[in-house]
């Protein structure tokens, strides 16, 4: 009953329309991962995964804080999360996809105290087209990433839209659009909500900053102008600064090898010379024992002498020739 009612919630949610942004455009690859990372401070309750058909949703699955999973029996077999038990890692994977799998995904957060979030990922079949960068630029973990994308041809800009592509895969960072009351509607990609700002007070001159700039922030950068007389598109190549300096990390990894490679060394030689010692002891005992006789030697001084005595008996003819 509480399932039903949770489902009940999610079906009067507003559905996705065909002209809703997109936040991630996804290549069809035999296995797939539907990102959605929650990286507020609140309190995930709810999570709703579903595939637009139509006007309609199919719902893939549902997790409630409180009243558990849900899976539907269509993709049980090959669906999987990213991360068991996550509160902020709740992409899926697919398995064994085939061309049915290819259409537009929503992955819905109830949140306290916020409210709800939805992320839109469509999946096509299409390569992404392959863009040579206008410029290149480097930047330091942690630190700010500043990037200037400038229209240069003539006409008034009514439309900026800024992507970030890797690996086969597109992300929008933000987009800006000038209203007929003149006022600018600006809004956000899913996964750089709260950590970027977009400065479009001049359509012409746009300035993107990400904060706190980490290695996933590398790639290709791409700002979209759209005007009436003219589109123009300017990219630039963004990574992190390596080149010229060693990282802590690394450094200390390299000193914790090289100790411990010096540790090993002593080891090894003093097992060595121990070894060596003992064994000039066994041979010195075996050459000591080997000239050492099974019996006792007689003690010379200490042996009772043995007298021989003769019976000498007299010649009398002899004796009597001198009388």
């Amino acid at each position: 009953m509480r399932m039903l009612i949770v489902l009940s919630f999610l079906h009067m949610m507003k559905s996705v329309q065909p002209e809703e942004i997109v936040d991630t455009t996804l290549i069809l690859r035999r296995t797939i991962t539907l990102d959605c990372r929650y990286s507020g401070s609140g309190t995930v309750i709810q999570i709703h995964w579903a595939k637009v058909n139509g006007s309609a949703e199919e719902t893939i699955c549902t997790i409630h804080k409180s009243y558990g999973k849900y899976i539907s029996q269509k993709y049980m077999s090959r669906m999987s999360f990213a991360v068991e038990n996550s509160s902020s890692d709740l992409s899926i994977t697919l398995r064994e996809t085939s061309e049915a799998d290819i259409g537009i995904y929503v992955c819905y957060l109830a949140q306290f105290p916020a409210g709800t979030m939805k992320k839109v990922i469509a999946v096509q079949a299409d390569n992404l087209s392959h863009i040579v960068p206008s410029s290149h630029q480097a930047f330091e973990e942690h630190s700010n990433i500043t990037l200037n994308f400038l229209y240069t041809s003539i006409g008034d800009v009514n439309q900026v839209t800024v992507h970030k592509f890797t690996n086969g895969k597109m992300d929008l960072v933000a987009y800006c659009e000038r209203q007929m009351s003149g006022r600018k509607l600006l809004s956000y990609g899913f996964d750089f909500l709260k950590r970027s700002f977009l400065n479009c007070a001049d359509l012409r001159n746009i300035t993107l900053t990400i904060y706190q700039g980490a290695i996933t922030d590398e790639g290709l950068y791409q700002c979209h102008f759209s005007s009436e007389d003219k589109n123009q598109t300017t990219s630039i190549n963004v990574h992190s600064k390596t080149i010229g300096r060693t990282p802590i990390s690394t450094f200390a990894l390299i000193c914790g090898i090289s100790l411990l490679i010096i540790v090993v060394i002593f080891t090894i030689a003093a097992l060595c010379i121990v070894w060596r010692q003992k064994n000039k002891r066994i041979q010195a005992k075996q050459v000591d024992v080997s000239f050492s006789s099974t019996y006792a030697e007689p003690n010379i001084d200490t042996m009772d002498e043995d007298h021989i005595y003769a019976n000498f008996v007299p010649n009398l003819s002899f004796s009597r020739s001198w009388t």
